[in-house]
């Protein structure tokens, strides 16, 4: 597959749909909020990446507070400062302006447009599968930009490998919780 220009081994399969119910809806529309989040974190990475390669040794308050601010920007100031400060092709550009633009419009106005449709089955099952689609988008979004992730933060010796060892951990020290 391909996003902007990057190619993406595989992303998560889309769930099909079970139904064409309300509750599906809601299930399709949270998975698509889950996977624009995960794109705009990616965005919030990048620039974090290379924002640390501009900045001289950072304490660690100097490093938690330049991620704050960056983590608090939206995902469009985020691209915006990409655009400005960043080489990246055209073409990924666009793919991710279309993405912040899906990502606004299912944040804001996605059950407002399909208010009618969502009164019969017919309706929600073309919900449902606009849904599929952004989720897909999103999915590619995050991947791409977590190839571009991989070369910056491996400056830092960050590897992919590192942070598989270091979620494996996490969710280690999550359930160990859990089980307390």
């Amino acid at each position: 597959m391909n996003f902007g220009g990057i190619n993406i081994s595989a992303i998560n399969p889309v769930p099909e749909m079970d139904a064409e119910d309300e509750k599906e809806v809601f299930a399709f529309f949270g998975l698509a909020s889950f996977n624009a989040q995960c794109a705009e974190k990616a965005l919030v990475n990048f620039v974090m990446g290379y924002k640390l390669l501009d900045e001289s040794a950072l304490t660690q308050d100097e490093w938690l507070v330049l991620y704050n601010n960056l983590n608090s920007k939206t995902f469009g100031q985020l691209l915006r400062h990409v655009k400005k400060r960043i080489e990246i092709s055209q073409e990924l550009i666009d793919a991710l302006q279309s993405t912040l633009k899906n990502r606004n419009w299912l944040a804001h106005d996605f059950f407002y447009d399909y208010a009618i449709e969502f009164s019969d089955s017919k309706g929600r099952h073309v919900m449902i599968c606009k849904l599929q689609e952004l989720i897909k988008q999103f999915q590619l979004a995050d991947r791409a930009v977590e190839s571009l992730n991989l070369n910056i933060w491996s400056k830092f010796g960050v590897t992919k490998e590192w942070i598989q060892n270091q979620i494996a951990s996490d969710i280690e020290n999550y359930q160990n919780t859990e089980s307390d």
